[in-house]
């Protein structure tokens, strides 16, 4: 704030030509098609009783080459279930009497194909139930004996999802336009979504003028159109609380200020909370703001009652968590580890495991204010080292979670933010190569849904 798995190897990989793969998702997902990893055929049949009309061939073919849309494809969850899009090419045969299918070999799981052209034969399999690591393919077809032969196998990466959301802080005051087109031109250019946490006093001070918010409205309305998140994120600010309805407060604080700023939403019980949270709805439903399903407290300071009141009111994500430490004059409520993962809160202790109905993510992975291209470099390694090496699958799912702010957001801290977020070039998920995907915090909500 400015203030195990089956023992193949997974090689180059070979496009089956004048194939078209569409992934399937819940949720949209951009994927740079990567060409299909192909091995050697296996030439000794599995015994299997003939499916019912199958005459089968009466040969095995030769020269069948099959393959994956993707290198890498992540284990289903609440936000991605994705099917493997495979694919065989069987040439100089008619092979619809061997019935071509695809067997997932971690799994056994069998789909039959669908002839799409003169000799290809494609389909879609299911990853449910499959375990990180490398996953074998297998092309069948049916002999007239009643066994099947696999023609061809291939290979591709299976991990768990690694997140990162990149969460936007307006915390009150005026944010210029300059410092929001950098912002904007580093989602566009790098491709992240981004998760803007509004901020309501903007509506209820003097110190920024109408003219101001209007841009700033105007500005976050355009980003929501592109498919942004509009989140909550509310500071103590006594004019704010004022508004509200309720008594300011100016201590505890954590920076010394005498404007309610630094003062943590801890101060304030849940009665109060609520009465701020359905003050700052009313204000966004005023002025044409959508209701966020996304929360985070001032400084990162929040307490069970605090997210008791949020959870209440229906939103699903808080970001509030933070690992353990001081903050300013103040020690964070925290007592999380510096990799702590989402997690559900309990009711009365929000650093614990719970049954509350809000998505705890701790904002673990670095705080970009004051930063430059090379001092980042420190928060980047920091960051990776909680997710697997390239190339590598990530066997539990991880969540990293950066906290900016647009209205600091100058030539300065763009180039920190733009080297931090292509130190994941390599992992990244639209790229095919890693399982790393840039989500919104209602994304990872679901993700993460139980």
């Amino acid at each position: 704030m400015p203030s195990s798995y089956d023992e193949v190897v997974v090689r180059p990989i070979v496009l089956i030509p004048a194939v078209l793969f569409v992934a399937s998702a819940c949720a949209p997902a951009t994927s740079t098609a990567g060409p299909a990893a192909t091995t050697g055929a296996s030439a000794a049949p599995t015994s299997s009783a003939p499916a019912d009309g199958a005459l089968g061939l009466a040969v095995r073919p030769v020269g069948a080459k099959g393959g994956v849309a993707r290198h890498w494809y992540t284990v289903p969850d609440g936000l991605f279930h994705e099917d493997a899009r495979v694919a065989v090419t069987i040439p100089k045969v008619d092979a619809a009497p061997g019935r071509p299918r695809a067997r997932l070999r971690s799994t056994g799981r069998t789909v039959d194909l669908t002839l799409d052209g003169a000799a290809q034969w494609t389909g879609a399999l299911p990853l449910d139930g499959a375990a990180p690591g490398a996953q074998a393919v297998e092309f069948l077809v049916r002999l007239r004996d009643g066994t099947d032969a696999v023609i061809d196998t291939t290979t591709f990466m299976l991990s768990t999802p690694e997140y990162v959301v990149w969460t936007l802080d307006f915390e009150g005051d005026a944010a210029g336009d300059a410092e929001m087109a950098n912002t904007a031109a580093i989602a566009d250019g790098l491709g992240v979504p981004m998760t803007l946490m509004w901020n309501p006093r903007v509506w209820t001070t003097t110190q920024v003028s109408g003219a101001r918010a209007d841009a700033m409205l105007a500005w976050t309305k355009d980003r929501l159109a592109k498919g942004d998140e509009v989140a909550l994120h509310v500071h103590m600010w006594t004019d704010f609380v004022r508004a509200a309805g309720l008594v300011p407060r100016t201590a505890p604080n954590w920076g010394g200020r005498s404007d309610g700023y630094d003062v943590p939403l801890t101060a304030y019980d849940e009665a109060e909370t609520r009465t701020l949270v359905e003050f700052s709805l009313r204000l966004m439903a005023e002025h044409g703001l959508p209701k966020p399903s996304s929360f985070r407290g001032g400084g990162l300071f929040a307490n069970a009652a605090n997210l008791r009141a949020v959870a209440a009111l229906g939103f699903s994500a808080d970001c509030s968590a933070t690992p353990a430490g001081p903050f300013g004059r103040l020690q964070l409520p925290w007592t999380l580890a510096p990799d702590a993962q989402p997690y559900y809160p309990a009711r009365d202790d929000a650093n614990a495991a719970g049954d509350l109905p809000l998505l705890e993510a701790p904002t673990i992975a670095g705080n970009t204010y004051g930063q430059s291209a090379s001092s980042i470099a420190a928060v980047a390694q920091a960051d990776l080292r909680m997710i697997a090496p390239p190339g590598q699958p990530e066997i539990r799912k991880r969540a990293l979670t950066v906290v900016s702010h647009p209205g600091t957001i100058d030539a300065t801290e763009r180039a920190a933010i733009e080297a931090l977020f292509r130190s994941f070039e390599p992992y990244r998920y639209d790229r095919d190569a890693g399982p790393l995907r840039f989500i919104t915090l209602a994304q990872l909500a679901k993700a993460y849904s139980r």
